[in-house]
């Protein structure tokens, strides 16, 4: 597992989570439990076909937001071998509004295509979503995001100075800060000592920044290890309008995972392997080679620039290549003209006459 410690980190939960919840519409018996566990799918609270509900009416009304600039949305590409269930596509459509595409794997311009593809539907923040596609690639599923939002309050650009930003106690580096002091969202969040800032874009999106209080020696490592969604969802309500100075320093960010090692943490394993049951995509056996996430980020005097894209490659899953028929087994002998089989056997024991 990578040491994020001392990274910058910043991805889309939302992004990953969606090509996740499609990957699932084609998963079968344990791969489909684990994928729905990784979600955190609550099959008490509602069912699989509600959650792709969800999903399509999330994408649905993020279509018709006109305060940001905001796009989601998927591509399946998909070698003519694989021959997909009409169905599984049918609901890629359907549910996730995914554009489908037939290729060739081994041709350099399929990696051309993706990207392409990916850089126009980013705006050109993310220009490669692949690196590299493997000949014996079979399907690659991929999920894009992108939004861009201005401040409701725009910093001014004359009030940016260089200032230090304090990695750790020994490191420090200078950075661009933008400065305001207006009537601004925040609130102190006494249980984690933290200092909350909710700063607004156009049309419902904010920015939460939370900031560890020094004086109560709060790390970062602190925050990371006792942050939870229901203390965001208490920030929303929480944040008053307060006149405050306000330092926030310009950001640009570009971030790669490889998520693996982190799905498998949290149990999603067994479509990594040849035990993955991807029946409702084809009756091929699939299994997942990799599955990678980048994603950029942008913070200025204006606003914000974000986007982000996840892929899941798929390839066909190979038998082993040692066969040891060290056991009972059976044998046919077929005549391979007119599939009538002439001889039929079970071998239970080769040392009995």
């Amino acid at each position: 597992m990578p040491d994020y410690q001392s990274r910058n980190i910043f991805f889309s939960p939302f992004s990953v989570s969606m090509a996740l919840s499609e990957l699932s519409l084609g998963a079968g018996g344990k791969t489909k439990e684990q994928l729905l566990s990784g979600i955190g799918h609550n099959g008490s609270v509602f069912s699989t076909e509600e959650m792709h509900e969800m999903f399509h009416s999330l994408l649905e009304e993020i279509d018709q937001r006109t305060g940001v600039d905001i796009d989601v949305g998927s591509a399946l590409y998909a070698s003519d071998k694989s021959k997909p269930h009409p169905k599984f596509l049918e609901n890629m459509k359907e549910f996730y509004h995914s554009d489908g595409f037939t290729v060739d794997f081994r041709a350099a311009e399929t990696l051309e295509k993706i990207n392409t593809y990916v850089k126009e539907k980013t705006h050109g923040k993310i220009d490669r979503a692949v690196d590299s596609l493997d000949p014996s690639t079979i399907m690659l599923l991929l999920t894009y995001i992108y939004f861009k939002g201005q401040w409701d309050m725009p910093f001014n650009p004359n009030k940016t100075h260089e200032a230090t930003f304090h990695v750790d106690h020994e490191t420090t580096v200078p950075v661009q800060m933008m400065h305001q002091n207006e009537l601004l969202k925040v609130y102190y969040d006494a249980e984690l000592s933290t200092k909350v800032l909710c700063l607004d874009y156009n049309d419902s999106f904010s920015m939460f920044l939370a900031v560890p209080d020094k004086n109560k020696d709060q790390t970062i490592k602190d925050l990371e290890k006792a942050i939870s969604r229901q203390h965001i969802e208490k920030w929303k309500t929480a944040v008053q309008k307060r006149k405050l100075d306000v330092y926030v320093p310009k950001l640009s960010l570009k971030t790669e995972y490889t998520l693996n090692d982190i799905l498998n943490g949290m149990g999603i394993t067994d479509m990594f392997t040849n035990k993955a049951d991807f029946s409702g995509i084809s009756e091929a056996n699939f299994y997942v080679s990799k599955v990678l996430h980048k994603a950029t980020l942008d913070v200025d005097e204006k606003g914000t620039t974000a986007a982000a894209v996840t892929t899941i490659e798929i390839r066909l899953a190979f038998l082993p290549m040692t066969f040891r028929f060290d056991r009972p087994f059976m044998i046919f002998i077929v005549d391979q003209k007119n599939d009538h089989i002439l001889f039929l056997g079970k071998v239970v024991n080769p040392a009995a006459m």
